[in-house]
């Protein structure tokens, strides 16, 4: 084993140590002989290498998805990891505390591995850093993300709950909270938390996106109107912002605008299966039955592809 001082780092190393964090799904022998051994194996490999430096976060990533929560909260609350995450013995798993990646280092990681698509060893990698630092704001939040955008609200809920009671002053957290909320018919509970967010910064566009969404949802659609074409007009990128936009100008009988609308969102955000099912309906209204058709499958190719990789 190497001593306690400084060990550097190759980059077969390095890639070595990301391999071996994304497979950490896959436990050890029960046999502690067994873990042991390996992980003699894997420091054997890092020494007299190169070490690199630490991976800047990239201060241009969108925050609502990828970096979520700019700050990690000092404040002090119960530890809910072991109830919340339902994680493994830390003594079983491949990784121990001792032996881990620096935190700033897997979170760079967990991040690449959401742009790779990675999201089953994303989510393990952000357990993996809460089983160490269960008070760790921006892995709390990115997790809940993750969890939301696989349809499991209230595994997000667990998470936003629990970074909210670190760092209630953060939008993000609360924005996050509110808008998984108003997907679960919480209406009430999640206004309070966008109003919370909007004393803050009243300017959010974020939050203020997420109360248009909140209205879409309570069916006041004239509201959730004036808010979302004020976000689309402060963020010509928000993706989120010009579908909800297009459903409501849907509902509100303006058809030509929604037609705009979403078709805009489906540039920002080519996986949206709903936004290309609703322009076939839309489509569909002005005797257009070649685009309607196109948009039909291209709906159903991006459903089913995100049904394979939740099943996978």
């Amino acid at each position: 084993m190497p001593s306690k001082g400084s060990v550097k780092k190759s980059v077969a190393g390095k890639e070595a140590v990301e391999e071996t964090a994304a497979s950490t799904k896959k436990k050890v022998s029960t046999s502690k002989k067994a873990g042991k051994k390996q992980r003699e194996e894997l420091a054997t490999a890092e020494v007299q290498t190169e070490l690199l430096p630490a991976k800047d976060e990239d201060p241009n990533d969108e925050p609502s998805y990828e970096e979520l929560g700019e700050e990690t909260a000092q404040i002090i609350v119960d530890d809910q990891s072991s109830e919340d995450l339902d994680l493994a013995d830390m003594e079983d798993a491949l990784f121990g505390p001792e032996d881990s990646p620096p935190q700033d280092e897997r979170l760079g990681r967990a991040r690449d591995l959401v742009q790779e698509g990675q999201i089953g060893n994303a989510i393990e990698l952000y357990r993996d850093i809460l089983a160490d630092s269960p008070r760790n704001v921006k892995a709390r939040n990115n997790l809940g993300v993750l969890y939301d955008e696989l349809g499991h609200p209230e595994l997000a809920l667990e998470q936003f709950e629990a970074a909210e009671g670190i760092d209630p002053q953060n939008i993000e957290v609360l924005t996050n909270y509110g808008s998984a909320l108003a997907v679960l018919a919480r209406y009430g509970e999640a206004e309070q938390l966008l109003l919370r967010a909007l004393a803050i910064e009243p300017d959010s566009v974020v939050a203020r996106a997420s109360v248009g969404i909140l209205n879409f949802r309570r069916g006041a659609y004239a509201a959730a109107e004036l808010e979302l074409r004020w976000v689309c007009e402060q963020d010509r990128e928000s993706a989120r912002a010009f579908y909800y936009h297009g459903e409501t100008l849907n509902r509100l009988g303006r058809f030509d605008e929604a037609l705009v609308a979403l078709e805009r969102a489906t540039v920002l955000e080519p996986k949206n299966s709903r936004a290309f099912y609703t322009l076939g309906h839309l489509y569909d209204r002005k005797h257009m039955i070649e685009e309607a058709t196109l948009m039909y499958r291209q709906a159903r190719g991006i459903t089913a592809k995100i049904n394979h990789i939740q099943m996978s």
